[in-house]
């Protein structure tokens, strides 16, 4: 705010400048911080953690106090949007109000889009922030190949337009890393374990995973293993593609992404792992349940197309 007051009294010594338009002016420069805070606050969201919120909280308090300085009708709307937005924060952090994951992206979806059509496109810092903001609600809904390509184009624009040591770039690859992240069960005899998928070897026969995977994870104590294919059932958030299925064999090929795991209960007891629920990248697709051997790891999206 201070250097948006500087940039005022700057343009209010111009004598060109009346004082209308430098009010006019400055307005411009309050919303771009406001809309700032406000894609920063919707970063720290989507992490769904109570740090996050907090500091969500506090930059949507900027992004409204900001906001109501301003005489542009879009101010209006601004102010209510982050009082909202604040107060279901405060309903959740005090446990009265469990988050709306779909809700989110929802309206980051909404506030990416007006970014695009304000800034211009995918350049601007306020519009990839509020893009991996997007992404982030994606991955926590297993949405990850719309997320992942998402992700590919802000970190090619962040890269070109920025730089390697930008904030924007740095967030981007951070969060674009996490998305290609393939995670898998590994069923043994009598146990599960939870696995990273690297790789498929000797034609699709084995897969060579990393783990097993501890909560919190330890990268430096997991050892890469290779198991039979046949042993590997894809997490939910791991886009997978569809291969060898006899009865609906229009499927065979398709691309998608697990979103659930059919668990059922043995009789000994146990839990048995059998089918997948597949949401496709053809929306015209309805999910299906489909078994883990009709599926296969996705390490490779296919070009993407310009819905982002």
């Amino acid at each position: 705010m201070e250097e948006v007051k500087s940039q005022l009294e700057q343009l209010e010594q111009l004598e060109s400048l009346d004082r209308g338009t430098c009010l006019r002016l400055l307005d411009v420069f309050i919303n771009v911080e406001a809309s700032g805070n406000a894609s920063i606050g919707h970063f720290y969201r989507s992490m769904n953690s109570k740090e996050g919120q907090l500091k969500a909280k506090e930059h949507f308090e900027k992004a409204r106090d900001l906001s109501k300085t301003m005489r542009l009708k879009e101010a209006e709307i601004s102010v209510s949007e982050m009082n909202q937005i604040i107060s279901e924060l405060d309903s959740e952090l005090s446990g009265n109000v469990v988050h709306d994951k779909d809700f989110d992206v929802i309206n980051l979806q909404r506030d990416y889009h007006k970014c695009l059509e304000r800034y211009g496109g995918q350049s601007s810092c306020i519009t990839i922030h509020t893009g991996v903001a997007l992404a982030r609600a994606l991955i926590t809904e297993y949405r990850t190949i719309e997320a992942e390509i998402l992700l590919s184009k802000l970190v090619d624009v962040s890269l070109r337009t920025h730089g390697h040591d930008h904030r924007a770039s740095k967030d981007a690859m951070s969060v674009l890393t996490l998305a290609r992240d393939r995670k898998v069960v590994v069923r043994f005899e009598d146990v599960s374990g939870w696995f990273q998928a690297l790789r498929y070897e000797n034609e699709w026969e084995d897969c060579v995973v990393q783990g097993p995977i501890a909560d919190p994870r330890n990268v430096d104590e997991e050892e890469q293993r290779s198991y039979e294919s046949t042993r590997i059932i894809p997490f939910p958030g791991t886009p997978v593609i569809c291969h060898g299925l006899q009865k609906a064999v229009q499927l065979n090929g398709m691309i998608g992404d697990v979103r659930d795991l059919d668990v059922k209960a043995t009789e000994d007891g146990n839990i048995d792992i059998d089918r997948c629920v597949v949401h496709f990248e053809d929306k015209s697709l309805a999910p299906v349940k489909v078994k883990a051997t009709n599926l296969r790891v996705l390490f490779d999206l296919p070009k993407a197309d310009d819905d982002y």
